[in-house]
């Protein structure tokens, strides 16, 4: 029998190959379903650890930053008004008083924005959510700035928060790319059986600025 030190050592150096959280969650559901397999584990175990796996915070990616040409603004407001793909992980816009939107995030847990902005000097990002699924999505918000974790100020607002962060000048050609990390969503119909809605959400989002 091989050893237990043996086995792991093997295992991480597998998953060092693989380079996409897709391929990292298969290996370990197909290792997982030989072990359960072996071991006369139910389908439904094994549904529950698939779904453990796809549900951490360890399988997500972050995209790739990619080189753009378009010349940077020393100011950029997105509102979920604005013409905001609805493939990029962000539902219709819904109305909430006179000329003001919100568009739910979902059904992916990362929302990404792609910000041509001037920043020769130092800037503020200001990032507005109206509401969450479950208030306590908030605190568990994660902001990536150009694939690195940031620690933003959360500032309650009358409705919803508001994440503020300084963003160091720089002299990078790129955009500043921007991801929002939430990780867990939820659908109303899981918070309300009376509810047909079935879409799985996280927050509501209202405009992202940064001046």
């Amino acid at each position: 029998m091989l050893e237990k030190t043996s086995v792991l050592n093997q295992i991480q150096k597998e998953l060092q190959n693989l380079t996409s959280s897709e391929d990292r969650t298969n290996y370990l559901l197909e290792k997982l379903a030989t072990i359960m397999v072996s071991a006369k584990q139910t389908d439904k175990e094994l549904s529950q650890l698939k779904s453990l796996i796809n549900k951490s915070e360890l399988f997500f990616s972050l995209p790739e930053v990619t080189l753009l040409t378009r010349s940077k603004l020393p100011h950029v407001l997105i509102s979920a008004g604005d013409a905001v793909p609805i493939g990029d992980n962000f539902y219709e816009p819904e109305a909430i008083g006179t000329g003001k939107h919100i568009r739910w995030t979902g059904p992916d847990r990362i929302n990404t924005f792609h910000v041509p902005i001037d920043r020769t000097e130092e800037k503020t990002l200001r990032l507005t959510l109206h509401a969450a699924i479950k208030p306590e999505i908030f605190s568990s918000i994660k902001l990536y700035i150009d694939g690195k974790l940031a620690k933003p100020s959360i500032e309650q607002r009358e409705t919803g928060v508001e994440l503020i962060i300084s963003l160091n000048s720089s002299d990078r050609v790129q955009d500043t790319v921007i991801s929002m990390f939430i990780p867990h969503l939820y659908s109303p119909k899981d918070i309300d059986p009376a509810s047909s809605d079935g879409r799985k959400l996280g927050v509501a989002f209202n405009q992202l600025e940064i001046v």
